[in-house]
């Protein structure tokens, strides 16, 4: 057996199956090879955690130079500014009373934006806003032909 199959072998008797396993030096190599390319083009990147949703990898991500993180729901925000993380995107329209005072609730700890493709939001966002006695960054999205 050699020390692929063992490493293999170990991980499944001790944690079972499915079982994630990640190569943090691979990642971390990958995360700079991205912040690079970004760099090189003069981008302000700001990736989208809805893949890996680890606060680990989030830090790893602005630590190499990322602006901030995109979280694709405003649970994922929670969790990434309970971890510390103060610049955060939420790519989603929040609807609803019970989120909208969530979204106000993170708003009074850390400033936040948004993104908004109709006037309801706008509405929502604009209570959250007043609720948390701070101004809420939007961003508006706008219908380009693709229906995205």
């Amino acid at each position: 057996m050699n020390s692929l199959d063992s490493l293999k072998s170990s991980i499944i008797s001790q944690f079972g199956t499915p079982c994630a396993v990640i190569d943090l030096d691979i990642i971390k190599k990958n995360i700079l090879r991205a912040q690079k390319i970004c760099d090189a083009a003069g981008v302000a990147n700001r990736p989208h955690i809805k893949t890996h949703k680890s606060p680990l990898l989030a830090k790893m991500q602005i630590d190499a130079g990322a602006r901030g993180i995109t979280c694709q729901k405003l649970g994922e925000a929670e969790v990434m500014a309970e971890a510390g993380i103060d610049d955060i995107l939420i790519a989603t329209n929040i609807l609803g009373a019970a989120r909208s005072g969530r979204l106000a609730s993170l708003q009074k700890k850390l400033p936040l934006k948004v993104c908004a493709d109709n006037h309801v939001s706008l509405q929502e966002y604009s209570k959250a806003a007043e609720a948390a006695n701070r101004p809420l960054d939007v961003l508006i999205e706008c219908d380009t032909g693709q229906k995205r």
